[in-house]
């Protein structure tokens, strides 16, 4: 059981440092911004949760459905924040002194 454990540990954390390094390398994001974004897979599994309740009576579906509600609805929100911080950096500022 604990080498299942450290497997799952593995497969969900490795893609989720990767994620993070990624946002801090290539976007620029702060720290606090690039974990916060990060751990939006919380929530995004909590959707997946929600949506999978009806297939409960077969749980291999029912996870199924989590996985990939999860995996969209993260994918989703992180765009979103990437696209709206990439936008950012090349608004014109807001400064009007000279």
């Amino acid at each position: 059981m604990p080498l299942l454990l450290t497997a799952l540990v593995v497969v969900v954390l490795a893609p989720l440092a990767r994620e993070y390094l990624d946002l801090r390398r290539t976007f620029g994001l702060s720290r606090m911004a690039a974990l916060g974004t990060t751990a939006l897979v919380a929530p995004s599994f909590a959707v997946g949760v929600v949506l999978g309740l009806p297939l409960s009576a077969q749980p291999a579906l029912q996870w199924v459905a989590i996985v990939c509600t999860t995996i969209i609805v993260y994918s989703l929100a992180t765009r979103a924040i990437v696209s709206s911080a990439t936008a950012a950096g090349t608004a014109p500022s807001r400064n009007t002194r000279g």
